[in-house]
């Protein structure tokens, strides 16, 4: 069963892997048709760094970040460090049978892009996609995502800067570059203007329609778990390959996505 209607969710600030629970939580259920295709928007309080699914860390990052008092999760999806703190964070998780995204890794990367440069657009800033993964303008990177592609499940992270992050110089690990939209229209743009403008533009690039709500009473309960279960152990963002860790927690709970297929 494909769902005709979006979610549009708003779920406002929250640490680092509370949020990396929720978006595997809603990828499970979608995975089993148990909800809608979804656009969440999210911010990180407090902030923090996430590192992409196959990222290796060393075993000394663990202490040097908890003395500097900065928070560190591994996502689900590919990519290098990103620092959180003034961005507004966004995944978009649906089947890969859906109608809407293309099949093709680069295809569904520049179709979600399309997206967040039409909102862009309505902000003022005229913006184009940079591959494989980035949105630019005048040269400078302001937004970037990563992808994963999980037991039939497109899951898409992406953020777009808003403002500079003052966590900066705490950060241990290379993180992305972005430029703040602040620089470029002069002023500080809240959260919700920019998930206004960044919804209208889903909406038109990508044909959908999305409907405001709220995650579900069983999103919660699996989210619960996989946070306690998972996104706050150590073991799973620094101290375990990836690829082994991810069988070791798939015995401890079934009911989330365990499988890994493709990561960028």
């Amino acid at each position: 069963m494909l769902f005709a209607d979006w979610r549009l969710m708003s779920t406002g600030p929250a640490d680092c892997y509370t949020n990396m629970a929720i978006d595997e939580a809603t990828a499970v259920l979608v995975s089993q048709q148990r909800a809608p295709p979804t656009v969440r928007f999210y911010c990180w309080e407090p902030p923090c760094q996430t590192i992409g699914y196959s990222q290796r860390l060393g075993a000394e990052v663990c202490p040097d970040l908890s003395r500097r008092g900065l928070r560190c999760v591994r996502r689900l999806t590919g990519g290098a460090a990103c620092l959180h703190g003034g961005d507004l964070s966004y995944s978009l998780i649906v089947s890969v049978r859906d109608f809407v995204m293309p099949a093709s890794v680069p295809g569904s990367f520049r179709r979600i892009a399309s997206g967040i440069i039409e909102g862009l657009r309505l902000l003022g800033i005229d913006a184009r996609f940079l591959p494989p993964a980035d949105i630019e303008t005048g040269g400078q990177r302001i937004a970037t995502a990563a992808q994963a592609r999980l037991q039939g499940v497109l899951v898409h992270q992406g953020s777009i800067c808003l403002a500079p992050c003052v966590a900066a110089e705490g950060s241990l690990l290379p993180s992305y570059p972005l430029t703040p939209l602040s620089d470029l229209v002069g002023e500080e743009l809240g959260p919700d203007v920019v998930i206004q403008a960044m919804s209208m533009g889903l909406r038109s690039a990508l044909g959908i329609d999305l409907s405001p709500s709220v995650l579900l009473a069983k999103e919660k309960r699996l989210a619960r778990q996989l946070l306690r279960e998972k996104y706050v152990q150590s073991e799973w963002t620094f101290f375990r390959e990836p690829r082994r860790l991810a069988g070791t927690l798939s015995r401890r709970h079934k009911t989330s996505i365990m499988e890994e297929e493709q990561k960028w």
